[in-house]
């Protein structure tokens, strides 16, 4: 299976773009014969499905100038790490894959970012992934010397690579930095599958640990929805879109860190479901986002006001992403945070009322970013030229299969 994708993206990227429908088209077939699929097994599947298809729409949304030779290098360096990751069993090459994948990411965002500061987000970005995952190494090594885990101590050392490649509210501060730095690419790579790997990684430990996740993980998950709710605050004082899209990420990602936190089955399956339609939903939040940005020259809120009566087809798409962003039906976040819901008011019924809280707010920041963005009085006017067939057809492929699994969950359920 990982030759036949890696073979496909090369042809893919080298040769002619219309390969990457008839490689879609590959992965859908495969994902259908692979329902038969349980348990972890089936996980890997979505998810290297779902790295493949978001690659290709990283490949697809590079523009002709930066089309080199260093970049395509990274490109596959990037995949065959983050399959490595999805592919492998043994803990310490998942260890491994799991560092190897953010060198990549670091190299995209020196070579190809906006301003020099990315430097400084590049460094927040590295020292944060290796800081944290000295514990988890020095975990794998010693596993087969414990036999009963206990302690809050153990449990961080578990956890901790995961909860900052989530990211957990706290440990986030790297991502807002290497999102505003970051180009339209990676971006869309980095908020599509690389905050993935963090749930990913806290799946495959709660197989093997996942008495000791349950009992420690009480004040995290209390914690982690008042961050969320906090943060879908925070969504409305900013001014820079980049910034917003990239705060509602670690708003997202705290629910369903919260969710799978509680080692209830539907917390799990809610949490496979918000990661999926995520990395959909926020890779194209992020690719609409730099098309405008091609035209307008701006991220900032106040000069990209009124975009519907400038480029409607503009609107269109910014309608469709961001009522997914709210988890509109049929998008495929709302089951998922049905799922999540239920299992945290299972977990514990107390958190209700924050549940609410949160919901409404996370609700009314996607309203917000499509109404002062699209609907607003413009203070200037300006003549843009329209998407193009070709930028609506990467966008169409980032909406059609987050709308489309709606349709028959059972493939989500391991």
């Amino acid at each position: 299976m990982l030759e036949v994708f890696l073979s496909i993206f090369f042809v893919s990227v080298i040769q002619n773009w219309v390969m990457v429908l008839y490689s879609l088209i590959l992965c859908i077939e495969y994902l259908f014969f692979s329902i038969n699929e349980e348990g972890e097994s089936l996980v890997k599947v979505i998810f290297i499905l779902l790295t493949f298809w978001l690659m290709m729409m990283m490949v697809m949304s590079v523009t002709q100038n930066l089309k080199t030779d260093d970049l395509l290098y990274i490109f596959i360096w990037l995949l065959m790490g983050l399959f490595a990751v999805f592919y492998t069993e043994s803990m310490i090459m998942f260890y491994f894959s799991f560092e190897m994948s953010v060198i990549p990411i670091l190299l995209i965002l020196f070579g190809w970012g906006y301003q020099p500061d990315r430097l400084e987000a590049g460094f927040y970005l590295i020292l944060y992934t290796i800081l944290f995952s000295l514990p988890l190494l020095l975990k794998i090594f010693l596993l087969n010397k414990f036999i009963l885990y206990s302690g809050t101590l153990e449990y961080l050392m578990f956890t901790m690579a995961f909860l900052v490649k989530v990211p957990m509210v706290g440990l986030h501060f790297w991502l807002p930095r290497a999102h505003v730095e970051a180009p339209v690419f990676g971006s869309m790579i980095l908020a599509g599958v690389m905050l993935k790997l963090g749930g990913y990684g806290l799946f495959k430990m709660s197989l093997v640990i996942g008495d000791l996740i349950y009992k420690n993980s009480k004040s995290l998950i209390v914690f982690s929805i008042l961050g969320g709710m906090i943060f879908s605050g925070v969504c409305f004082v900013q001014s820079d879109l980049k910034l917003l899209i990239a705060y509602s990420s670690i708003v997202h990602m705290s629910l369903m860190l919260s969710g799978m936190m509680t080692m209830h089955e539907l917390g799990l399956i809610g949490s496979i479901m918000i990661m999926i339609g995520h990395g959909f939903c926020s890779s194209g939040l992020f690719y609409v986002l730099g098309l405008t940005y091609n035209r307008s020259l701006t991220r900032s809120m106040l000069m990209n006001k009124g975009l519907i009566s400038i480029i409607p087809i503009c609107s269109f798409w910014w309608f469709l992403f961001c009522s997914s962003n709210l988890s509109f039906p049929p998008c495929l976040n709302l089951p998922g945070e049905l799922f999540l819901f239920i299992s945290i008011i299972v977990f514990n019924f107390k958190l209700s009322f924050i549940l609410v809280v949160f919901s409404v707010l996370s609700s009314l920041y996607s309203i917000y970013l499509f109404s002062i963005s699209q609907q607003s009085i413009s203070s200037a006017y300006y003549s843009f030229k329209s998407f193009s067939l070709y930028e609506s057809l990467v966008m169409m492929l980032h909406w059609i299969p987050l709308n489309m699994f709606i349709l028959d969950l059972s493939i989500m359920n391991y």
